[in-house]
């Protein structure tokens, strides 16, 4: 027999006598469950495993186990010299490149792996040891400045299923952790099973975040369900619900239900099909999903609120439940300071192992960044200003010349911060400080023709939120007030125009956190088929968090009480409203009469929007001014001589149907038609000016219509009934 053939026999017998099982290629049942067992170790004794995911673990521990017990027996046959084995067939090398070809093994998979990584903590008999959650404890700390006591509390959470002893079926442990944004909770959880994976006390340092306001329906069902089972059946033993006081009532259950029971039963059966949880339709099948537990998880609740929303949220058996609560803290002026000081010194390192330049972070550089970081986003915002500066960095090295290393100087100028190399300078921070924000967006408002009552308006809120932030800043109560508006006006009034310089001086003066515009209008919230509406309008609406979603047009979402669509927009957009008010301004848009039977759509709306702005038609006298301004922008003047007979023409025009004449668009037509015309006239007379528009230039034909006369209830009158109410 060649040696071939008896190095295959014998490593056959070889691996039947020691695994007691066919190799995965060999097996005649591709369906059959893959069964691993060891004698020695009981836990593992007659386990079926449900994946290759699990069946490559038990091998990988199987194999490390008896790697040993094979060279003990190499060794026992050389010095036996039993003639049944061949010692030169025991080579582990060759039988590693064997496992891979038969299990798609490689060595550093199979056997390589340090020896004191080889098993969790968790499966020795003994269990974690104290000095090991001193350990995370020291590690975290080092992470996550000013915290302490937090983190402790953290810790002593983690450690606690290892004191009490777990109960069957259930959780480790229920954890709530609250606190302001910035505080440093999300790194604290991270850094601490980290620190807890390398402690083997868990065997993966995964943490699985499931954000409860993702699921805004029940036609959501299974992507919920999906997430929430990749999260349980996953190797992370740490699970954090986010944003849960605003999570859809049947979803918030069935989290109820896994902290509080330790399992959820699902009202319909689901199968695994590829990874992927899908709901059965056939009837009766092998393996089926119609439970899901949490035994052997940490639950972890993460909140800005106080704790009593989580009761709110969950109700008062799942706070029995809770075992600890965590609370971050708001940075003090000496967290502050160290956070700066940390993120300094990383931004020094990066600079000069990146871009190859050498800088010191002064103290008034310090000082700037503590004075204008966001106090409602903490370290977060910290970090954020330090990127900033990274990035405006770049810019400068990337425009060196020259040797590497060169020195940069950093320093604060009109309370902007600024690097110089050089002759050359570049500002630091990306954006506009709030007070060169405010300054700009009153000079687009001084720019902005008539419109004298909006204007006045959008100025007045600055003082009243300046006043309430200061009132929160020293532990007050604030008396917030509604800032969603509702736009009223015809077409061209320049409606669009305010709301976009509204989110930005709402982001100046800190009332937003980011400052975007999203404007959208039916089709955008409204989907064509059940179920799709609330995941579309919710979608959009969190698009628009932090800043002003701008509903044109809005009376078109409700087209009666048979629009089940439209409604169901409208009942997502009331509820998102009350879930984020202090961070969203909603503002409708729309002709007036339209508007008032909008707002009988749903009783929420009423009262939600108390801010009514109504955007007169332009007068003639605007209208020429708007019209002068637009032509300026394309570079072109109007001549004096056609000033008077275009103010008469838009006043005529206005007279008798402002709303189809366009107001602001009806200038801009007539300028863009005037420069047509007057190009015509410039081929016949080439010497002329051809920046100058004449009288001769514009067409002051009226082509408008009287519009036909409709009744209705006016949104005055709507508005003076709520008051009567």
């Amino acid at each position: 027999m060649s040696d071939k053939n008896r190095r295959r026999d014998e490593k056959e017998r070889l691996w039947n006598e020691v695994l007691g099982k066919k190799r995965a290629y060999e097996n005649d049942d591709e369906s059959a469950d893959i069964e691993l067992s060891l004698e020695e170790t009981s836990k593992h004794s007659n386990e079926t495993l449900k994946s290759a995911s699990d069946a490559m673990d038990a091998l990988n521990r199987i194999l490390k186990k008896q790697q040993k017990d094979l060279e003990a027996l190499s060794n026992e046959m050389k010095a036996s010299k039993d003639s049944r084995i061949d010692p030169s067939l025991m080579d582990m090398d060759q039988l590693e490149k064997d496992l891979q070809m038969d299990f798609g093994m490689k060595k550093a998979e199979a056997v390589s792996e340090p020896e004191e990584h080889a098993e969790p903590a968790a499966a020795k008999a003994k269990g974690p040891e104290a000095s090991d959650f001193e350990y995370a404890l020291n590690e975290v700390n080092k992470a996550v400045v000013g915290q302490s006591e937090a983190v402790r509390q953290l810790v002593t959470a983690f450690r606690r299923p290892y004191v009490m002893g777990e109960q069957s079926g259930k959780p480790k442990n229920v954890i709530i952790v609250s606190g302001p944004a910035g505080s440093g909770k999300h790194e604290a959880i991270a850094k601490t099973a980290r620190a807890l994976y390398e402690k083997q006390v868990f065997i993966s340092d995964t943490v699985y975040t499931i954000d409860m306001s993702r699921y805004t329906s029940g036609s959501q069902e299974q992507i919920f369900l999906q997430d929430l089972y990749e999260a349980l059946s996953g190797k992370g033993s740490v699970i954090c619900f986010e944003h849960f006081e605003t999570g859809f009532p049947s979803f918030l259950r069935m989290v109820n239900s896994l902290a509080v029971d330790g399992n959820v039963v699902l009202n319909k059966r689901y199968v695994l099909t590829k990874g992927v949880l899908v709901e059965n339709q056939t009837g009766l099948v092998k393996d089926s999903v119609d439970s899901l537990s949490s035994e052997g998880k940490y639950l972890v609740f993460v909140t800005t609120e106080k704790t009593s929303k989580v009761q709110d949220a969950f109700g008062a058996s799942f706070m029995y439940h809770v075992l600890d609560t965590v609370i971050f803290q708001k940075l003090d002026e000496e967290s502050v300071k160290a956070i700066i000081d940390k993120e300094s010194a990383d931004f020094e390192q990066k600079a000069a192992a990146n871009l190859k330049v050498t800088l010191a972070v002064p103290s008034e550089i310090r000082e700037w960044v503590a004075a204008h970081y966001d106090k409602t986003q903490g370290a977060d915002a910290i970090h954020s200003m330090f990127y900033d500066f990274y990035v405006s960095l770049s810019e400068m090295a990337l425009a060196m010349k020259g040797t590497e290393n060169k020195p940069v100087t950093l320093f604060v100028r009109d309370d902007i911060p600024y690097a110089r190399e050089g002759d050359s300078e570049v500002r630091l921070s990306r954006s506009k400080n709030s007070e060169e924000e405010i300054a700009a967006v009153n000079e687009e408002l001084d720019q902005i023709v008539g419109l004298d009552m909006v204007k006045n308006y959008i100025r007045s809120l600055q003082s009243h939120i300046a006043v309430q932030q200061k009132r929160r800043e020293q532990g007050m109560k604030t008396a917030e007030v509604s800032k969603h508006m509702i736009f009223t006006g015809n077409p061209g009034t320049g409606k669009t125009t305010i709301a976009r310089l509204i989110s930005r001086y709402m982001k100046a003066i800190g009332a937003l956190s980011q400052g975007q515009l999203v404007e959208v209008t039916r089709a955008d919230l409204v989907a064509q088929y059940v179920g799709q509406t609330a995941p579309l309008t919710m979608s959009v609406i969190k698009s628009a968090i932090g800043g002003v979603l701008f509903i044109d047009e809005a009376y078109s979402l409700y087209r009666g009480k048979d629009d089940s669509f439209g409604l169901e927009a409208i009942d997502t957009l009331v509820k998102a409203m009350e879930d984020n008010r202090e961070d969203l301004i909603v503002i409708l848009a729309g002709y007036k009469k339209e508007m008032a039977g909008f707002l009988e759509a749903n009783s929420g709306l009423k009262s939600r929007f108390p801010n009514l702005i109504n955007f007169d038609d332009y007068t003639g006298l605007e209208l020429r001014k708007i019209a002068q301004i637009q032509a300026k922008s394309k570079g072109y003047v109007i001549d004096e001589g056609a000033l008077e007979d275009l103010e008469k023409y838009f006043d005529q025009v206005q007279a008798i149907n402002s709303a189809e004449a366009g107001n602001g668009r009806l200038a801009r037509n007539v300028v863009e038609d005037a420069i047509l015309r007057q190009s015509e006239r410039l081929i016949s007379n080439p010497e002329a000016d051809m920046s100058l528009l004449l009288k001769d230039d514009f067409d002051f034909t009226v082509k408008v219509k009287a519009p036909e006369k409709k009744e209705g209830t006016t949104l005055e009158d709507m508005l003076k009934q709520l008051q009567n109410n």
